[in-house]
């Protein structure tokens, strides 16, 4: 239950949301499904005030207006914010899109998959995101890796403009360090869960997986991924590494 104090101070959420500090701003607007849930502000008050969290996504402030982006599908879907409204704006997305930073990636790919932007949005430029594939950062490659499933789901690229890179992330799995190595495999399991990877693909690990269920590593994997070591087995015997 929401204490009376919260309940009390809805003036204090109305200011912050108008908050001229803008990532006060964008804090406060961040707090916006829960303050309606609770019966502080109700939707209308949202929509109506709309242009205080729209003019984020268009601020000079980076760190902000990436981060307001990541709010737009959520937005969009509650029915606070319009497809209009994202489309007018969509083009302070791009710079971020083309520099191939991979949360504004994955921004826009969730909009196309909501429909509030085409696949031609993202498309034209799936050059910038294939090399990430194989980019010399490791987080950074796995991360891309890791967006595959989502980039095939909305037809932004196909299997051809990723077959010939399968090697750099299983090669991810050859890692000294270990939460580079372990996240590596949580990003296999998974793209081989996909499909994205075939069991032939990893195949050649079969040994690796033996030596990580007998080792440290398979306690520092399920704490990381919040699993257990039962339910990894089930995952790597139905993808046949065990």
């Amino acid at each position: 239950m929401v204490s009376d104090a919260i309940k009390n101070n809805k003036s204090y959420y109305i200011k912050s949301l108008a908050d001229d500090d803008e990532f006060s701003r964008l804090d406060a607007w961040y707090k916006v499904n829960f303050l309606i849930e609770n019966n502080i502000l109700d939707k209308d008050y949202v929509v109506n005030h709309k242009d205080l969290f729209l003019d984020l996504l268009t601020t000079d402030d980076e760190m902000v207006k990436v981060h307001a982006w990541v709010l737009a599908r959520r937005f969009a879907d509650a029915g606070y914010i319009s497809k209009e409204d994202i489309e007018k704006r969509k083009d302070y997305l791009l710079p971020y899109i083309k520099a191939g930073d991979l949360t504004a990636w994955w921004n826009a790919d969730d909009l196309i998959n909501g429909k509030y932007l085409e696949p031609d949005y993202l498309r034209k430029y799936k050059d910038i995101f294939i090399e990430k594939l194989h980019d010399s950062d490791i987080g950074t490659l796995t991360d891309a890796w890791h967006m595959i499933p989502l980039m095939l789901r909305d037809n932004i690229i196909n299997r051809d403009d990723y077959v010939k890179y399968k090697s750099h992330i299983l090669s991810v799995l050859d890692q000294k360090n270990p939460y580079i190595r372990l996240n590596g495999w949580e990003t296999i399991i998974n793209l081989t869960e996909a499909g994205v990877l075939s069991r032939e693909d990893v195949a050649p690990y079969k040994d690796k997986a033996g030596e990580l269920l007998k080792g440290d590593d398979i306690i520092k994997l399920t704490s990381l991924f919040d699993t257990t070591v039962e339910k990894f087995k089930e995952r790597l015997k139905n993808i046949g590494l065990i």
